[in-house]
Parts: structure tokens; sequence; C-alpha cells
């Protein structure tokens, strides 16, 4: 047990997230193994040397006065020299990516109970014969997904600076921040002035934290066998058409407001999605909710850094349905239906202010033990890492650029996430296209595939 000066508790909003391994997994199209192994190796050790908490492990800490359970980092209990930061599997094939379960490229599995070690995060290395996929996995109550890829930004940033070409002013704002921005953020239950209910967002975790990891391993290849995840790209030019449309019939929704392209590529998926999954729905006079993860860095006073690396995340709820649009076919009737969606998509995130995020930090903080509580689930789950910067990273020698980022938790039905952009809006000149994968039970992705309000937006 570490000494509990050493250890940093993690904020409130870091127990809202399933608690789970979240894997980034990166392709590099190489074959100087050696070359990129060693950059790789070097690059993260170097760090883990100016950021040594990485390499240390999540426990649950009942401080006096306290809450019971509160996760916390504590340091490695063995040199850090000895901490298996990067694990290497060879594989002696080339065969496509999907020809092995995801799980013997991940260097933890998704779920570890709280009875054994919990490590920050863990990096594997698959190496093929004309490639290495690298799979980062973290635990996602220590980090959301923009801080897991500002992490991404650090280990690139350290490849270069292990063979002598740059600095790292990046590692070492976050060495010099990391504390501070945590201890910031774990005092919002203070700043509290508005309390805001939140009985649709926080609930009771979904999985028994007491699941064994052989159980959950059971559990996990059940899922997997059941689902089918597929990757879609939609055209700028498509989203932009039906955008155009979908403001043309504000004012039939008494509405003058201004509506985005991710609105309506949200709402799409929401309907879209929703229809696969349950086609008993087609009357729309059912009930059916879907959630958005919503970045909240940006809307408190003053925002958090981009490099604040915790969980600033909130789970924001919506029906897809509603009342006039119940019984309604047709492409016409589906373009309201969108406009509608994509209206309430836009009101829900301009409503979301630092009142939100300090509400919510209150409501976590009034548990008695924080194991107790977690994100509500929905019928479809909307995320987005559109935003992440993996695609210009360079790591350097023997790796370079990756070729292709593949996300590797997708075991929910109805379980949609927006990829990196491959380019920026200053590279391309214009709107890059929208990846996003989106997960299905086994043989509903036809079904999506000939939805014709989908289609509309489908390069």
């Amino acid at each position: 047990m570490s000494d509990v000066s050493d250890l940093l508790a993690l904020s409130p909003l870091d127990h809202i997230p399933a608690k789970l391994f979240l894997p980034y997994i990166l392709h590099f199209d190489t074959s100087v193994h050696q070359t990129a192994l060693s950059t790789l190796q070097k690059g993260i050790d170097t760090l883990i040397l100016q950021l040594p908490w990485l390499a240390g492990d999540v426990i649950l800490h009942s401080a006096p006065g306290g809450p019971k359970n509160r996760m916390h980092i504590a340091p490695p209990c063995i040199p850090l020299s000895e901490v298996p930061m990067l694990r290497v599997k060879h594989f002696d094939d080339n065969e496509d990516f999907h020809s092995h379960p995801v799980q013997s490229y991940l260097p933890l599995p998704t779920f570890i109970p709280a009875s054994q070690q919990r490590p920050v995060l863990r990096f594997q290395a698959n190496v093929f014969p004309n490639k290495i996929i690298v799979a980062m996995s973290f635990w996602h109550s220590v980090f959301d997904g923009t801080g897991a890829g500002i992490i991404l930004e650090a280990v690139a940033e350290c490849c270069k600076a292990a063979n002598g070409e740059r600095e790292t002013p990046l590692v070492q704002t976050l060495a010099k921040t990391h504390v501070d921005l945590r201890k910031m953020v774990s005092g919002f239950p203070s700043k509290c002035k508005t309390r805001l209910d939140h009985s649709v967002e926080l609930g009771t975790p979904v999985f028994d934290p007491n699941t064994s990891t052989e159980q959950w391993n059971a559990m996990e290849w059940a899922m997997a066998s059941s689902v089918e995840t597929k990757r879609y790209s939609f055209s700028p030019k498509k989203v932009a058409k039906v955008k155009n449309i979908c403001t043309q019939l504000l004012p039939q929704l008494q509405s003058s407001a201004w509506i985005s392209s991710n609105d309506i590529i949200t709402a799409t998926l929401a309907i879209c999605v929703d229809r696969a999954l349950h086609p008993e729905r087609a009357s729309k006079t059912k009930s059916a909710d879907f959630l958005m993860a919503v970045d909240l860095r940006s809307r408190v006073q003053p925002p958090l850094p981009k490099t604040y690396l915790g969980n600033s995340i909130f789970p924001v709820h919506d029906e897809i349905y509603f009342e006039d649009v119940a019984g309604q076919t047709g492409d016409d009737a589906d373009l309201l239906h969108l406009a509608h969606l994509a209206l309430r998509v836009r009101t829900k995130l301009t409503s979301m202010d630092e009142t939100l995020m300090h509400s919510a930090s209150a409501a976590v903080a009034d548990y008695d033990d924080w194991t107790k509580v977690e994100a509500g689930p929905a019928g479809i789950i909307v995320t987005s890492w559109r935003g992440l910067t993996v695609f210009s990273l360079d790591f350097g020698a023997g790796l370079g650029h990756i070729a292709d980022f593949e996300p590797g938790l997708t075991l929910v039905p109805g379980g949609c996430i927006f990829l990196p952009s491959r380019e920026s809006l200053e590279q391309s000149g214009s709107t890059p296209t929208w990846e996003v994968c989106i997960t299905l039970k086994t043989g509903d992705s036809q079904v999506l595939e000939t939805d014709s309000l989908f289609k509309q937006i489908l390069v």
C-alpha cells in the first residue's frame, strides 16, 4: 500500500464513466521493426521518466471524513525501470487486422476488478511483417478520450526526443500542471450554486464491480460474438445539402436557430441506428433515447486547458421520437424529424455550461460510496474523437505517421464513435470527411445501409 501522501485523488467527474480500460489502436506501415520498436521503447521510457505517475495504479481509498472508495492514482510499487509499460507481441503472418480477436492486440483486458492491480495505462506493439499495430489501453476514470489523445501527443513528442530530434515542451507542461488541474476540478462541488436534476444521466454501475476477470472475459466474448462493427464515411457535400434542407424547415418548428453539420450527423445516427436495431418503432410512437458524450473543457470559466487529462465529459440524453412526428413516414417526414432532432441536439449543447459541470460534480460528491455511481445507459451512444490530432503526429524513426486508427472497444449495439479526422481543416482547405464506427447486432448493418435517410449523407 502506498503512503497516503503519495496518492492523487481522482475528481467526482472521473467517477462517472464506465469502469473499464479503453484502447486506442494505431496502425503503422513499417518493415523496419528493430528501428521502430527501439524508437517506441525509448519514447515510452522518456515519457515515464518525466510523468512517472503514468506507471502507477488506480486504487480505492477512503480518507477520514471523505467518501468511501474514492479512486486515487498510486505510484508504482516497484522501480520505474521494472514496470512493464510496453509489451511486444510477434505475429507470423501479414493477415488482415480483423483476422485475430481484438483482445489479442491489447496490453490489458477491458475489465479488471478493484481487488486486482489496475494500471493507469499500458502499451502493446503487435509486430507483423509489414506493419506494427500499437495499442494503448487506459483506465477511463483517469483519462477521457481527449486526455488520452494528449497522452498520444506526448508519446509522439518523446519518441522524437528520444532520438535527439526535439525537446518535450508538452510533456513538461503536463508535469507542471497535472496535479494542480486535477485538484482544481476536484473542487468543483464547492462551486456549485444551482443544483440540477441528474437522475437520467447518473445511475448505478451497469456491470457488477465484483465481477471476476474470468467472468468478464466470458461475458465480453459472448457480447463480441453477437455484434458487428463497421466504418462509414459521410460526405461533407451531402451533409451540407441535408443541413441546408433542415435549416429551411426550422421555421415550421418555430425556430430561427443555427444547426451544425455535426448536429445533422448525430441526429441521423440516432434515428437510423435506432430504426436498424428496433424496426418495430417505425411508427415513431414508442419511447427511445440516445446520449451524446460532450466535452465540457471549454464550458467553464476560465476554460480548462486542452492539456487537462482527466474526465470533463458528461452524457447528454434526449428522446429520439416526438409527438409531432408520430405515425409519419416518407422522406419529407424523415427530414422534418431530422431537423427537429438536430435542433434539440443544438439546444442541449448550447445550454451546457459550468453550472452543469459544477452540479454534476456535486451530485457525485453526495454519494457516501463513489463506486455506486456511473453514467446511465442509453439505447444509442454517440461519442466523438474527431478532434484527436493522432493522424498529424510523427512518431519518429521507423514509425512516422499512422496509417489508420481503430477504437478497440465495440461491444454494445448502438455505439457510434466519430473517428479522428485524417486531416485538419487547414490541410484539406475544406471540411474533411467524417468517419464513424457503428456497432450493431450481427446482420443489422444491412438494414442500416438500406435506410433512405442514412444513404443521403453516405460517401
